[in-house]
């Protein structure tokens, strides 16, 4: 725990924390799906205060995907995902189920970047004679808020019903992370609270990306001991990647250590023979005492039931 949960990727006090290594996998399981993904694994720190988790994600990526203004181009992107009630037992690790919803905080980099990059940005010696409705005059080639605040915002269908992805001033109140919620395929939708908080940089081949969220959620909180269940995404738009084509992991443990144990004591079990490595990584030392469990959940449970079938 410290003061003050960063919402920076610079802030200093990240140092404090030790980086925890989670693989990606692409998404080949539901269509569409996809056989190679650009991000292969994830770093991640994570600091909390008395009201706030702070995640720092960092993984390679080598094009600074921000800018939507052309077709055929897409955006960097990460989401970190956790049941909406964990007390319900467990829920899908894709995008939940019915009667098992998950909240998925998502970061789009040209919702930080790219909001008012628009065609005229990316070819600026094209000419337009006339937008009508737009509230400019001719020979200007509107932006997206001049229809919203000085000519009709109906020529924008979809900004005109407040579709956050079409309207640039519910993005810029928003900010650059938007809370979601979905209970399986075709089901994710914008929460009714936006509490997100951080923003990302991009640097030296990869981004370094902070989401902090509320301890307390709609139906749950994130006490100290508990374990709560949390699962990663990367988009890297240089590949094309969008929608369910992107690098994900499976249900990962985080557990947040209370202030009154000594983190440097906590045990860092060897490798899992059953399904891969779980890594207990402690995030901090004596000054910053916040340890993140991660192991892949299935494996956990594989390894339970046959220590049962051992003990019949």
């Amino acid at each position: 725990p410290v003061d003050r949960a960063p919402t920076d990727p610079s802030d200093s006090l990240w140092s404090r924390a030790n980086t925890s290594t989670i693989a990606l996998n692409p998404q080949n399981l539901v269509l569409p799906r996809l056989q190679e993904a650009g991000a292969k694994d994830i770093d991640v720190k994570a600091l909390y205060d008395t009201d706030r988790l702070s995640l720092l994600l960092e993984w390679k990526d080598a094009h600074r995907d921000t800018d939507l203004g052309t077709v055929l181009q897409y955006r960097d992107a990460v989401a970190i995902q956790f049941p909406e009630n964990p007390s319900l037992g467990p829920t899908s690790f894709t995008m939940g189920q019915e009667g098992g919803g998950v909240v998925i905080y998502h970061w789009k980099s040209d919702w930080q970047f790219g909001q008012l990059y628009d065609v005229d940005e990316a070819y600026p010696n094209m000419y337009g004679d006339w937008y009508q409705y737009s509230g400019v005059e001719a020979g200007e080639i509107p932006e997206a808020t001049d229809y919203l605040t000085k000519g009709h915002k109906e020529y924008l269908t979809a900004a005109a019903v407040n579709n956050a992805l079409a309207d640039p001033q519910i993005k810029d109140k928003i900010g650059p992370i938007q809370k979601l919620r979905a209970e399986g395929f075709g089901t994710l939708e914008p929460d009714e609270t936006q509490d997100a908080q951080g923003m990302g940089a991009w640097s030296d081949g990869g981004w370094r990306i902070v989401i902090s969220v509320p301890r307390k959620q709609a139906k749950f909180t994130v006490e100290e001991a508990a374990v709560i269940p949390l699962a990663l995404a990367v988009w890297d738009g240089s590949r094309d990647e969008r929608n369910g084509q992107k690098a994900y992991s499976q249900w990962n443990e985080m557990k947040l250590i209370p202030a009154t144990q000594d983190a440097t004591r906590v045990p860092v079990p060897s490798a899992n023979p059953i399904g891969g490595n779980v890594v207990y990584s402690v995030l901090g030392a004596a000054a910053a005492v916040l340890a993140v469990t991660v192991g892949a959940l299935i494996s956990l449970r594989m390894r339970s039931s046959r220590s049962q079938e051992r003990k019949q």
